[in-house]
């Protein structure tokens, strides 16, 4: 019987590839959808809900995948900024036991979120590096002097008055892993 040799470089290639996960698909293997929110253009923010979890338990494994640029707390939130995307740690309101991972693209942040919310959580200076913007000709409105507008003032799912509304397209709102049920409505139409 003859053996195959496989030669170390293909193995090596092997082992990098396999531990070149982002936290984004670590996100994406580790929690179930939750909701998606949309804007006016077709954008999106993604939901996940991370079952009996805290948001430091759920922040140290996305960024001990993939370390951000920055990392930013407060005590109801974790907001970390990668190259592509901006990925916000809150607990549920509704069910305190668990939390929501919410992954917003880079289109969605450049067209979503304004000045002021960069600048609470001092990350101005990341989101600038990461997004490719200019957060001195961004108003709060969310519009720059480059033509680029939302009208909106979005700062999360999970806002001081519940959850958000979508200003776009309607979401599905993905139901328990028990029942795998979808039901109808944004994230603000209740339960």
């Amino acid at each position: 019987m003859q053996r195959k040799i496989v030669p170390f470089w293909i193995m090596g290639i092997l082992f990098l590839l396999s531990g070149c996960s982002s936290a984004l698909d670590t996100v994406d293997r580790l929690y179930p959808m939750h909701d998606l929110v949309y804007d006016e253009t077709g954008n999106t923010s993604k939901i996940f809900r991370a079952y009996q979890s805290s948001i430091s338990k759920v922040t140290k494994a996305i960024s001990n995948e993939e370390e951000p640029m920055k990392l930013s707390s407060s005590d109801k939130r974790i907001v970390l900024v990668y190259d592509d995307y901006l990925v916000q740690i809150y607990q549920d309101i509704q069910n305190p036991d668990d939390a929501l991972v919410e992954v917003s693209d880079e289109k969605f942040v450049k067209q979503n979120y304004t000045t002021d919310y960069f600048s609470t959580y001092g990350i101005a200076d990341a989101a600038e590096e990461a997004y490719d913007m200019d957060l001195d000709d961004h108003d709060d409105s969310g519009s720059s002097s480059s033509g680029s507008s939302s009208g909106s003032h979005y700062s999360g799912y999970v806002g001081n008055s519940g959850y958000v509304k979508n200003t776009g397209t309607p979401s599905v709102r993905f139901g328990s892993n028990i029942s795998n049920s979808a039901r109808g409505g944004g994230p603000g139409a209740g339960k």
